[in-house]
């Protein structure tokens, strides 16, 4: 009787990824084993002999001491243990990343107001709601993306580049993602985030600026 030896097992796939659909009389089905399963290969290269992997485990769980069954149970709860805290880990890592970049993404409107009450003062011009969207509305440009709406671009109206890079500084050491920080690109934050605020700013009553 042949000897095999582990070393000589290969260890098929469930296939390529490309599902075949034959006919269950089509020769290429005879003598198949389902996976999974495990080819043992000759030493000397002849035909070895494919075992179906269940049929392997139910021999060895039958023969398993007691004592390497304990260990296993042990090494596998050990090692769920592990995976749950990870997993754990992962989650609060996550929330507090979330967290602070909403923490970012909620300063940007209150700079805006802020910068809005400083010019109004440099200019000695009362806080009153006029006044606010005649200065709201000295930013308002053609929107390059769209040719029948408009955005708002307030550099050098409410704030200077060195006003905007020691805000944007100030965000990144809060948060920033691999790829950058999130007002880094000041015409996404145009889009996506000034025009929006400085649109809610216009709008809100003057009793949220007292």
């Amino acid at each position: 009787m042949e000897k095999y030896k582990s070393e000589n097992a290969s260890y098929p796939s469930s296939g390529n990824g490309i599902s075949v659909f034959y006919e269950e009389d089509d020769p290429r089905l005879v003598g198949r084993i389902e996976y999974p399963h495990i080819i043992f290969n000759n030493e000397d290269g002849k035909c070895g002999m494919k075992v179906s992997l269940e049929e392997i485990v139910d021999v060895w769980l039958e023969r398993v001491e007691p004592e390497r069954q304990q260990t296993l149970e042990l090494e596998q709860k050990t090692r769920s243990e592990m995976r749950e805290l990870a997993i754990l880990r992962e989650d609060k890592k996550e929330r507090e990343d979330d967290a602070k970049r909403h923490q970012v993404q909620d300063m940007l409107k209150p700079f805006l107001a802020e910068q809005i009450l400083k010019v109004l003062k440099e200019k000695d011009l009362e806080i009153i709601k006029s006044n606010i969207r005649s200065l709201i509305a000295e930013c308002k440009k053609p929107s390059w993306y769209h040719s029948t709406k408009y955005q708002y671009n307030p550099m050098d109206i409410l704030f200077t580049e060195k006003e905007w890079d020691e805000f944007r500084e100030e965000c990144n050491k809060i948060h920033k993602d691999p790829i950058g920080g999130r007002y880094d690109d000041y015409g996404d934050a145009v889009k996506y985030g000034i025009t929006t605020d400085l649109t809610e700013l216009r709008d809100a009553p003057i009793s949220d600026w007292k």
